[in-house]
């Protein structure tokens, strides 16, 4: 990575972004305790010129809370945005969806993070090449490989804890010798990504963001059936692509299977039916990260 052009730092308010953050403030300290020089350390991880974090407005209470803490450790080389006009959750009320629909592309990262963060530091430094840092640890160095540079996009990526072998056991390790919290997990409250622990956690222990994703869900549900009968009743019009106009839907969606949490569960219940069986479970009261 060129040391000359500015360095900007992806803070997602989970474990692997923090402790990217962490190393970046107590160098000496994460590189001794890795066995490590500090310029090998300073090789994957440049100092950072700013730390930059996409507030989607559906994070978790607990990253809200752990901003504060990292806001303080940071103070003004941390900057927050957020896109203009509606946040992520206000985007699927609006247009009656879920963040995966069937047969569509998970869009939310790009829409509401990464490209609303390039847009800040591009105006910051306008016409300069940038290295972008962000926070993958060596056991998921796959991510990494979904990302593709966009044609004509002159910026660097750089993934320092796959350059250095940081595993998420290794992650949780540096906080703890550097004394920082271990963060919850970072994702937008109706991520359909989550596991079927998160979701059981959040049944259990924070009602109010289940009671959200449930109305949100039951919006899809209304939206589907509303929508493809827009279309039916239009007389199945399609577009030079082969998709229905505006306002309609080829498919009913839910009536095909599609959930919110269906993505990151493999089944196909609905909020109401994962409700029934945390119901019947003995709570959860603690989810490690």
């Amino acid at each position: 990575m060129n040391d000359q052009r500015p360095i900007v730092g992806c803070f997602g308010g989970g474990l692997d972004s923090t402790t990217l953050v962490a190393m970046d403030l107590e160098p000496e300290k994460a590189a001794a305790f890795l066995g490590i020089s500090r310029d090998a350390l300073r090789a994957a991880l440049p100092a950072v010129d700013a730390w930059v974090f996409s507030d989607t407005g559906a994070e978790h209470t607990h990253t809200y809370e752990h901003l504060g803490y990292v806001s303080g450790r940071l103070g003004d080389r941390l900057h927050f945005v957020r896109k203009d006009g509606e946040t992520i959750l206000e985007w699927n009320q609006r247009l009656g969806t879920v963040p995966v629909m069937p047969g569509g592309p998970h869009v939310c990262s790009l829409k509401f993070k990464g490209s609303v963060m390039q847009a800040w530091a591009e105006e910051r430094w306008p016409g300069v090449s940038l290295g972008w840092l962000i926070g993958i640890e060596a056991n998921e160095a796959s991510r990494a490989g979904r990302f593709q540079k966009p044609k004509g996009n002159a910026h660097d990526y750089r993934y320092p804890l796959i350059d250095l072998g940081i595993t998420r056991e290794d992650c949780i390790a540096i906080l703890q010798h550097l004394d920082w919290p271990v963060p919850g997990k970072s994702s937008c409250v109706h991520c359909p990504f989550k596991s079927i622990d998160e979701l059981r956690w959040m049944y259990h222990n924070d009602q109010a963001a289940w009671q959200l994703c449930a109305d949100l869900e039951e919006n899809f549900r209304e939206a589907s059936s509303r929508k493809h009968q827009a279309w039916l009743d239009a007389g199945q019009p399609l577009n030079a692509a082969g998709r229905a106009p505006k306002g309609m839907w080829r498919l009913n969606s839910w009536e095909e299977g599609a959930r919110l949490f269906a993505r990151s569960n493999g089944g196909r219940k609905s909020m109401s039916e994962w409700a029934e069986i945390f119901a019947a479970e003995i709570p959860v009261t603690n989810l490690e990260d």
